[in-house]
């Protein structure tokens, strides 16, 4: 035993230096700055000031698109949040969270339900979370192509993760392409929640609980990727863990009034522009009616959320007549 020791040992210490290099490695191959973090703005966030995001919406590519949270604090003074990607997941989701957690406190957090069924398309579920839970611990996996773009100018370059981003994560699109292809909600089946998937979702429910903010489940309207088999499997989960859900395919109060001849930019992937100020106007109002979201405009500590609302005004009044004028539209 005393002979193995030596080698035994050696070997540790060559694990934990390897991992050592790995972690730094990874962490030296993050984006130098924070507005390139996901391909989308999400990362925007982390230029945020502390504890100023009242409302924090974790989501799928379709809802970055879909919810401004400039408008509810145009309308209410909230501070909200979407911070989206492509191809999130809910293993995603946890780790973020956690990590936006060391800076903010949300009051709210709004998770939106396509990442429960998040996969690429030629993955197994169990392919999807072993890719993104081994990217989110091991940064060198998730940013291992970032060498291609070091430089003699940027080699030795800090990251500045003060970048921020006056539309709050939300990515306006103002093309149109109608979706015709009918009722997609017609499926009185139930898709099971993957194993992974929902211990993970159990993980973010805790996580909330443990931080103080209340867990609001959503599904943005998404006539390519969502079903009512889709619905009752997060209606299932939500029933039993005493969660709040409102699946807006159905809109169940009938306010959102989606047309999917003219709010959509892809023939029912995404909302435009148009379909995204129904829903997040809807959205704000729930919001609004069911938390105790103060009203920030005004006030000291938010000028930049006020320099922002008139930035954003700005980009409405281009985007909203663009997406019309390709709508065929009257103003």
């Amino acid at each position: 035993m005393k002979a193995l020791k030596g080698p035994v040992l050696r070997i540790v210490a060559f694990c934990l230096a390897l991992l050592v290099c790995v972690l730094l490695t990874g962490n030296y191959l993050m984006p130098h700055s924070n507005r390139y973090l996901e391909g989308y703005t999400a990362g925007g966030i982390l230029g945020e000031d502390f504890d100023t995001i009242d409302v924090l919406v974790l989501v799928y590519s379709n809802a970055a698109q879909g919810i401004a949270p400039m408008k509810w604090y145009q309308d209410w003074g909230i501070t909200g949040y979407t911070y989206g990607a492509a191809w999130f997941s809910v293993f995603n989701a946890y780790y973020r969270l956690k990590d936006i957690y060391s800076e903010q406190t949300p009051r709210v957090v709004v998770l939106c339900t396509d990442i429960v069924y998040s996969k690429r398309g030629s993955e197994t579920y169990f392919d999807s979370a072993v890719n993104n839970i081994s990217g989110e611990l091991f940064p060198l996996l998730r940013y291992h192509d970032n060498w291609k773009e070091l430089n003699a100018e940027n080699l030795l370059q800090p990251h500045d993760y003060s970048w921020r981003d006056p539309n709050k994560g939300f990515m306006p699109l103002t093309g149109v392409a109608g979706y015709g292809g009918g009722d997609y909600m017609y499926d009185q089946g139930r898709q099971a929640i993957p194993l992974l998937t929902e211990l993970y979702l159990d993980r973010i429910v805790r996580l909330c609980e443990d931080k103080g903010s209340q867990l609001l489940l959503i599904t943005v309207p998404a006539a390519t990727s969502w079903n009512h088999s889709r619905h009752n499997g997060i209606q299932a989960y939500a029933d039993a863990r005493g969660l709040t859900y409102i699946d807006y395919n159905l809109d169940p109060a009938g306010m959102l009034g989606l047309d999917w001849a003219t709010d959509t930019p892809d023939s029912g992937s995404h909302l435009n522009v148009l379909g995204a100020i129904k829903l997040t106007d809807v959205l704000g109002e729930y919001l609004t009616q069911n938390y105790d979201l103060p009203d920030h405009r005004g006030e000291a500590g938010f000028e930049h959320w006020d320099d922002d609302a008139r930035t954003w005004t700005d980009t409405m009044d281009k985007a909203i007549p663009n997406a019309m004028q390709a709508a065929g539209m009257t103003q």
